[in-house]
C-alpha cells in the first residue's frame, strides 16, 4: 500500500512519520513492517486533522519509526510503500 509523506517529525526521542494513504484498503502491522527502507514499530495512530468540511481526515497515519535515525530519509510529498 502507498502512502504520501505530509510531516516528519521527532518528539521524546522518537521519530514520527504522518503519510497519507493513497490506495483505498486495510492494513496490518507486523514486527517486521517497514514504511519505505525504514522498519517501524507495528502500531499505527491517526491524528486529529479535521478537512475543510469539518470531519475527520481518516486518510492519514501516523507511523513510529524504529530508528529515529531513519527520519532523514523521508521528506513532504515523498510516495513509500508500506511493507507489512
Amino acid at each position: 500500500m502507498r502512502f504520501a509523506v505530509e510531516f516528519v517529525y521527532e518528539r521524546d526521542a522518537e521519530a514520527y512519520v504522518f503519510a497519507r494513504r493513497q490506495e483505498s484498503g486495510d492494513f496490518t502491522l507486523s514486527a517486521s513492517s517497514r514504511l519505505g527502507s525504514a522498519p517501524i514499530r507495528p502500531a499505527v495512530t491517526q491524528p486529529r486533522k479535521i478537512l475543510a468540511d469539518g470531519t475527520p481526515d481518516l486518510d492519514i497515519f501516523a507511523f513510529v519509526l524504529a530508528d529515529r535515525h531513519d527520519m532523514q530519509t523521508f521528506h513532504v510529498g515523498q510516495i513509500v510503500e508500506l511493507h507489512p
